[in-house]
């Protein structure tokens, strides 16, 4: 049994694979094997990782039929017999300390996941926005309420933790969903965790800069998805009622406000009145809230109240020009 299974889905990304598999055949932590999910490319992707497999007898090319990046997560955790689960998307690519930073701070601290930081890879340069926490140790409520703060700079992704195996292989990916299904099945696997292990170290790369990234303008029919897999991730945690469900019901009220926005662009008047709506009930919500920054409430009242107005008059307040 290897120590770690990297699941990486890979679809018509011809030019970038290679580099991602040659940055994990880099690592200096050798006992892995790789499932390359060939979610039915056409562009020449799956030849190479075929050719890849045949050099490293580690890593193993599942070919499918396109069914999208969940239903390829899904199989790799159906083939990944490692102790660990890490995942990774074949644009990106990873520093080679990576799994041997990874398995030293679990060792260190006993966490059943352990999260590092990441370096955005733009046209511009390489930023590292993650940010530390005020303890590396701490439970999923505090993890996931510390990825959604407004300063930390981190996000909630599968591709820069190291999961125990025991806990991911019993959550799958949301085949459904189109934007959020990562978070999503993150939050959920969290709510089995007892403990997680952060600290902001960028040996994650991501690249954000090619045609058909993730990273593109938001389009109202685009948001209102986000909306759909934010509202997931909170019921995950409403039960619990702590810091992650109030942090994802402010993230629910962002969205709504940004959607309410971009319906007003949009000239759309009906869904700018449903979701200014939604927006004013969780800004009313979360106001009690004592564990989310009051700047940030008050932010989240005037927007809400206001979606296309509201933030500047927040800024005018403070004395800040934007």
């Amino acid at each position: 049994m290897p120590e770690i299974s990297i699941i990486i889905p890979v679809y018509q990304t011809k030019d970038y694979v290679e580099k991602c598999v040659r940055s994990f055949i880099a690592q200096s932590f050798a006992d892995w094997e790789m499932i390359l999910v060939d979610d039915g490319s056409t562009d020449g992707s799956e030849k190479i990782c075929d050719r890849l497999a045949e050099e490293d007898a580690r890593i193993r090319v599942i070919h499918q039929a396109n069914s999208g990046v969940s239903r390829a997560r899904n199989r790799g955790l159906e083939e990944a017999a490692g102790k660990y689960i890490c995942f990774a998307d074949s644009d990106d690519f990873v520093d080679r300390e990576m799994f041997s930073w990874f398995l030293r701070r679990q060792r260190e601290s006993g966490a059943d996941i352990v999260f590092c930081g990441y370096a955005r890879e733009t046209p511009e340069g390489t930023s590292c926005p993650a940010k530390a926490f005020d303890k590396t140790l701490m439970t999923p409520d505090e993890f996931v309420a510390g990825a959604l703060g407004e300063a930390n700079g981190m996000m909630l992704s599968v591709c820069i933790g190291m999961h125990a195996a025991r806990l991911a292989k019993t959550v799958r990916f949301c085949e459904d969903l189109r934007y959020g299904e990562d978070s999503l099945w993150l939050c959920e696997v969290l709510t089995k965790a007892s403990s997680v292990y952060y600290e902001p170290e960028p040996l994650y790369h991501y690249l954000i800069t090619r045609s058909g990234n993730t990273a593109t303008k938001t389009s109202l029919a685009k948001q209102e998805k986000v909306i759909g897999a934010v509202e997931s991730m909170a019921e995950v945690w409403r039960e619990k009622d702590g810091p992650a469900y109030h942090h994802l019901l402010k993230l629910q009220a962002d969205d709504e406000i940004e959607a309410a926005r971009l319906a007003h662009g949009e000239g759309n008047r009906s869904a700018f009145a449903e979701h200014r709506s939604r927006a004013r009930k969780l800004a009313a919500q979360i106001a009690g809230f004592e564990d989310l920054n009051k700047k940030e409430r008050l932010r989240c009242r005037l927007s809400a109240a206001s979606p296309v107005l509201g933030v500047n008059a927040f800024y005018r307040l403070k004395g800040i020009r934007k």
